[in-house]
């Protein structure tokens, strides 16, 4: 996006050069929408190529550093929104790797539970042919040896007899031995059934073992090539973040040098992700802690019901949020009504800037609880980011019925802390250059319904 801010040009120039540059990055935004992601990046590979060309022709041109930055802005904005796509692509590759690993995992555990299978059923048919064999050998012999001794020997066995009662204990005898032989060709027969169902379930196990390796081989093939795509996806992302941080460095060179010729002074770009989402976990847990202190005025309802008593009360502490008004903003600088570098300024600036000198007063565009009140340094001690900061949370909600937060950065002095009521227009801090800052300024955020970056709005729609 382009830094419209630096030029001293009329106020209602700005913010319509503003509108139609926004319209347009939307019109492309939907556009791309509805492209596939690889027509996407081609698409902004041609933005780039284009913001290239013309770059080279400011530089033939000896054009002066506004047009450049301009150029080298939405150079950026598509550097972003490219890295963006590639980062995508590297999560996507990420996830891929992942499963193709629990899916090799679970296979390996499948193998080995079917080796253990084979293993287990292989046993068991080795005792159950062992048994058989016993059996099927005992039953032989009983066969040969009714073969030889013939059907009259059974007969005359019991034609011999001396008297009626060895009689009746030889037929009993034949009898426990026709039961005998009965009883082995019984075990004989259901031996033979378990052996021919455990061969067909040892096949059935050595088959699915057969294609779990398979599967497995062919997981451990495309999780290789997996690998292998997403460290060049990693690697170009590393190059990408390279590019970007040397342009970046290159249109901060510009903003610094457009700052000291026009006193129009903002932030410099800044590209460090992980500073940015420490912010807003920072901000997300003040919001958590303070949703619930929320103070409603009373004096309004009280004046209304003639309690004077109750009216000369400013405040109450509750859980109630004050549904008298809508949230209205204040000036945070009041000396200074001038938006010098807008919501669409340039990429990644979110809110709106006032110049002003240094220890201008700044006060709280509404009332509220200050929920954070603190300075963001580096481990060397000097300042970064928001620097010296201040973030509330407002009594008064959107119409929608939604919280409101508003960011104060840069500040030289913080006159405010933690857990403090401040009300409409009251000094919390005074302006400075702290931070990713080029000069002296007040940055100004507004965030709803979250405090999240992800939820920052245009603070000129909240304004008088």
């Amino acid at each position: 996006m382009k830094l419209i801010s630096i030029f001293k040009k009329p106020i209602s120039v700005l913010l319509t050069f503003c509108f139609i540059f926004a319209m347009s990055e939307i019109s492309i935004y939907r556009a791309m929408a509805e492209f596939s992601p690889e027509e996407e990046k081609g698409v902004i590979e041609q933005k780039i190529k284009e913001a290239n060309n013309k770059l080279d022709e400011l530089d033939a041109e000896s054009a002066g550093a506004k047009e450049r930055l301009d150029a080298l802005n939405e150079k950026i904005n598509y550097l972003e929104q490219e890295m963006k796509l590639v980062d995508n692509d590297v999560e996507k590759g990420k996830a891929d790797v992942a499963s193709l690993q629990l899916d090799c995992e679970e296979n390996e555990k499948a193998i080995l539970t079917a080796e253990k299978d084979i293993e287990r059923l292989s046993a068991e048919l080795d005792t159950a042919n062992t048994q058989f064999n016993e059996n099927y050998e005992a039953y032989r012999q009983r066969l040969r040896a009714m073969y030889i001794s013939g059907d009259t020997s059974i007969v005359a066995f019991l034609l011999t007899s001396n008297d009626i009662s060895q009689l009746l204990t030889r037929l009993e005898m034949l009898r426990s031995i026709s039961k005998k032989d009965s009883e082995l060709l019984d075990n004989i027969q259901s031996e033979m059934e378990e052996i021919k169902a455990s061969k067909i379930e040892l096949t059935e196990r050595e088959a699915q073992l057969t294609a779990q390796r398979t599967a497995l081989l062919k997981n451990k093939e495309k999780l290789e090539k997996s690998i292998i795509a997403l460290e060049e996806k990693q690697n170009s992302l590393n190059e990408k973040k390279t590019n970007l941080s040397a342009e970046m460095v290159g249109a901060n060179t510009l903003i610094k040098k457009l700052s000291e010729e026009t006193g129009y002074y903002t932030e410099f770009l800044e590209d460090n992700r992980e500073s940015l989402d420490e912010i807003d976990r920072k901000l997300a847990a003040a919001a958590s802690k303070y949703a619930d202190t929320v103070v409603t005025t009373t004096a309004t309802t009280a004046a209304a019901s003639g309690n004077n008593e109750a009216a000369s009360s400013t405040t109450d502490s509750t859980t109630k949020k004050n549904t008298n008004s809508y949230i209205h903003f204040t000036y945070p600088v009041p000396s200074q009504k001038m938006i010098t570098c807008g919501f669409y300024g340039y990429p990644n600036h979110n809110g709106c800037d006032f110049a002003c000198s240094l220890n201008s007063n700044v006060v709280a565009a509404e009332s509220g609880t200050v929920i954070i009140s603190d300075d963001l340094v580096n481990e060397d001690g000097s300042y970064r980011s928001y620097g010296r900061y201040i973030v509330i949370l407002h009594d008064k909600t959107t119409k929608s019925g939604d919280p409101v937060y508003t960011l104060y950065a840069h500040n030289a002095v913080r006159l405010v802390s933690e857990g403090q009521r401040v009300k409409k227009g009251q000094l919390i801090a005074y302006s400075g250059s702290t931070g990713n800052s080029s000069g002296p300024h007040c940055h100004f955020e507004v965030r709803t319904p979250t405090a999240s970056s992800a939820d920052r709005k245009n603070p000129a729609e909240y304004l008088p």
